[in-house]
Parts: C-alpha cells; sequence; structure tokens
C-alpha cells in the first residue's frame, strides 16, 4: 500500500514535470522504453534493481545508458529514483504514470466477459456505446468464461454491468422463491 501511494507521488510529479515541459508523449515514450529494457535484460533488471550495488555505480551506468539518449526530465528522474533508492518501485511507477496519461486522454479500460469471443460488429457497439455513456476513448478486454452461461457482464472502472444469463436465472429463481412465500 505505501509503495503504491509513493508510485502515484512520483508518477504524478513526473506527468506534471511533461505537461509543463509540453514533453508528455516523449516521457511516455522513453517511460515505455525502459520498463520495456527492464522486461527484456534479464542482466540489466538484475542491476537496476539489485541492493549490493552502490548508488555510485548505478549512477554511473545510468548515465552512460541514458544520459545522451532521453530527455533531460527523464533522465533526472531515474537519477531521482536512484539517489532515494527508490528504484524498487520503478514497475508500480509506469502503471501509475500510464493510468495518469490515460486519464489526461479520457482513455478507460473495460472488461467484457463473454461465453464466446465478441464478434467485430458486437465489439464495435459496444465500444461505441460505452464510449458515450462514459464520455471516453473506452479499451476493451474480452474475456471468456463459460460459467456465466451467455450474455455479457461489463466492468467498466469498477461499474459492473451483469446481462449474464446466470445472474438473470439466479433473479428468477430469488422471485420465485420470494412469491412463493407471499
Amino acid at each position: 500500500m505505501k509503495d503504491t501511494v509513493l508510485a502515484r507521488r512520483y508518477a504524478k510529479a513526473l506527468f506534471e514535470l511533461a505537461v509543463e515541459k509540453k514533453i508528455l508523449e516523449t516521457i511516455q515514450n522513453e517511460v515505455r522504453s525502459f520498463s520495456q529494457s527492464l522486461d527484456d535484460y534479464f542482466q540489466f533488471r538484475l542491476f537496476f534493481f539489485a541492493q549490493d550495488v552502490s548508488k555510485k555505480q548505478k549512477r554511473q551506468k545510468i548515465e552512460e545508458l541514458l544520459q545522451e539518449r532521453v530527455s533531460n526530465v527523464f533522465f533526472n528522474f531515474v537519477l531521482v529514483l536512484l539517489k532515494k533508492s527508490r528504484e524498487f518501485i520503478f514497475p508500480q511507477i509506469v502503471k501509475e504514470f500510464q493510468a495518469i496519461v490515460d486519464k489526461h486522454h479520457r482513455k478507460i479500460n473495460a472488461l467484457a466477459i463473454t461465453t464466446q469471443p465478441l464478434d467485430e460488429i458486437s465489439s464495435s457497439k459496444l465500444k461505441s456505446l460505452l464510449d458515450k455513456t462514459f464520455d471516453a476513448d473506452v479499451q476493451i478486454k474480452n474475456d471468456i468464461d463459460s460459467s456465466i452461461l451467455g450474455g455479457i457482464v461489463v466492468n467498466v472502472e469498477g461499474y459492473v454491468f451483469d446481462g449474464s444469463l446466470q445472474s438473470q436465472l439466479a433473479r428468477l429463481k430469488d422471485d420465485l422463491v420470494s412469491n412463493s412465500k407471499s
């Protein structure tokens, strides 16, 4: 929990500086690229997150790798993380930063649970409906779950719209049980 709050603060600071300097897209690309490098290069990841490597050694290596290749804003951001021994929260910073950028661009994510993959027409209609409902650009991820029996369950940032056959049958059962007691 503490790491999430801290990561959110760092992400917000980076975002605000990027907006102020009018380099949000550049910073977003650099964050994504650095994160991808940590994922792709095992030795680099070990080095970056190692606790037995001195701050001085890390700083020298980061200067060597990044100084001429990224913006001063991102370069200095990484150096601050190293100076304060906060590099271990970088993956969480990436998530928080992307969430802030998405909110800034009015992008939100939705999860549509169905028994069969959504076809292109259904997906397009659902996206259009959600875009209008939330006044945002909704990105839909489709998960398959046969336990809902049919229909669809949509979760958009905590709002759940349950049109599954399983829920309809449960409501019908509840109605029948409550009516039989009357």
